[in-house]
């Protein structure tokens, strides 16, 4: 009685399975491109478009310092947007040094980024917000960093072969 599978199920549950299939060894890369590309895309987009909703994370005092913020941000958010993009084709890359190459550079970008905003908030010089959002971004990039340091430094090269998602993936 206790050893009956659960029917319809298959015993491991539809969002275990969704799960298991986007973490799989096969998948793991793909995801965290997934990932991180809809976020840019996303977070680009909205720094573009409201560029004072920078103000969650960085602080300024009068009109001039906003005014230099919003100046400094646009071109920086269509970058994060426009890294997005690329990051999103490339999933469609069956080339595995290529996907080295991307993985071995946004280790290094995410690792300093992550650096400098840790070592802006200890100094404490009123410029980077340390609530939610910017808890948020540390954590985020972070994440990040590891996600990809992982395939940098603990993945061998064959991981990147052969790791193209088919079109299908796409419509």
């Amino acid at each position: 009685m206790y050893n009956m599978p659960m029917s319809g199920r298959g015993g491991s549950g539809v969002v275990g399975g969704a799960l298991a299939r986007y973490i799989s060894p096969k998948r793991r890369l793909d995801t965290l491109f997934a990932l991180h590309s809809t976020l840019s895309i996303i977070i680009g987009a909205i720094g573009y478009i409201y560029p004072s909703s920078a103000s969650v994370i960085f602080l300024t005092e009068n009109m001039r310092e906003a005014d230099v913020a919003r100046a400094i941000l646009r071109p920086y958010c269509s970058l994060v947007l426009a890294q997005g993009i690329i990051v999103w084709r490339a999933r469609r890359i069956n080339e595995g040094e290529i996907k080295r190459a991307f993985v071995q550079a946004y280790f290094a970008c995410f690792f300093l980024s992550t650096v400098s905003l840790i070592i802006e908030h200890l100094n404490n010089a009123g410029v980077v917000s340390g609530k939610l959002f910017g808890t948020v971004q540390i954590i985020g990039m972070i994440g990040l960093t590891l996600g990809y340091g992982w395939f940098a430094i603990f993945q061998p090269p064959s991981v990147f072969h052969g790791l193209g998602v088919t079109r299908s993936h796409y419509h």
